[in-house]
């Protein structure tokens, strides 16, 4: 079990543990430190002092595990991920979407793009953590890809 992160471990089941243990794991190799945020809820955010950044978060939603990461230096993934897109676009009623003007972004847009069938377009910021649906082992490779190739992207803009 990864280091620091007992309270948020001793709220799973073996099989939960399994799939966060890896994740967890995987980027705190990375730089990533867990630390616990200020809030009655349990939620670890991962960050790295290189990168001055944060990748992801662990937390207990109503007794629920969750998962919430940054994944938007990839435009290509599957449908795990777009339908966490969409439900953080949804979530807010449409409210929390488009460019925030905070500056962070400097040749383009750091975010994510979600389409609809019927063509309408949103963009999320690339600054907010999308929530991921609940995900199996057979998701973990993909979910280590992604946090490899953001891990990677923010390196590149040291």
């Amino acid at each position: 079990m990864s280091i620091g992160l007992d309270e948020f471990f001793i709220q799973l089941d073996d099989e939960d543990k399994l799939l966060y243990a890896q994740i967890a794991d995987y980027v705190i190799h990375l730089g990533y430190k867990p630390r616990k945020a200020k809030t009655q809820a349990i939620n670890y955010v991962f960050t790295n002092n290189k990168t001055k950044r944060h990748l992801l978060k662990f937390s207990i939603e109503e007794g629920i595990p969750h998962l919430k990461m940054k994944f938007y230096a990839t435009k290509k993934y599957s449908l795990i991920f777009h339908e966490g897109v969409r439900a953080v676009v949804e979530e807010f009623n449409y409210k929390y979407t488009g460019c925030y003007k905070c500056g962070k972004c400097k040749d383009t847009l750091d975010g994510y793009e979600y389409t609809y069938p019927d063509g309408r377009r949103f963009f999320r910021c690339g600054s907010e953590l999308i929530s991921l649906p609940r995900f199996s082992q057979s998701d973990i490779p993909e979910i280590l890809e992604l946090i490899e190739k953001q891990h990677t992207y923010y390196v590149s803009k040291l």
